[in-house]
């Protein structure tokens, strides 16, 4: 009877102590909302626009060119990657068998805005957050 029980258990219980697509779906959806806050402050801390690209396989923000310390306007080719304090990119690419959909290139303008025409909503797998186009909030429950 005992052997039955673990049996039954293992058949069931096991698979899901193993499964980390949802763990890492999870991560990847707070890791991304958290780009986006932060890529919105910066726009708003240092005047200058942030684009962020966002596609079926990840993220990355950039910043226009800075010409004589200040924003370059004209500049279209969104050059400067946003570092963190650490030193790295802010970038990240999403876990195997992972998704972001819909892909969306928006920037945050000075007041914190975005591009954006309407209300955009960003799925990372089952999990969705969305991004306000007119006050640039993110909103990730």
């Amino acid at each position: 009877v005992v052997i039955t029980i673990l049996g039954i258990l293992a058949a069931f219980a096991v698979p899901r102590f193993f499964a980390q697509r949802t763990f890492a779906e999870r991560g990847f959806y707070e890791e991304l909302a958290a780009a986006l806050k932060y890529a919105q402050k910066l726009a708003v801390a240092s005047g200058c626009p942030v684009r962020v690209v966002v596609t079926a396989g990840g993220y990355e923000v950039r910043q226009q060119a800075i010409q004589s310390g200040s924003c370059n306007t004209v500049d279209t080719t969104w050059a400067t990657p946003v570092r963190l304090a650490d030193g790295e990119t802010l970038a990240g690419a999403a876990p195997a068998g992972t998704s972001l959909t819909p892909a969306v290139t928006f920037a945050f303008d000075a007041l914190g805005r975005t591009s954006l025409g309407a209300d955009q909503s960003i799925a990372v797998g089952p999990f969705a957050l969305t991004v306000r186009a007119d006050s640039g909030f993110v909103q990730a429950p």
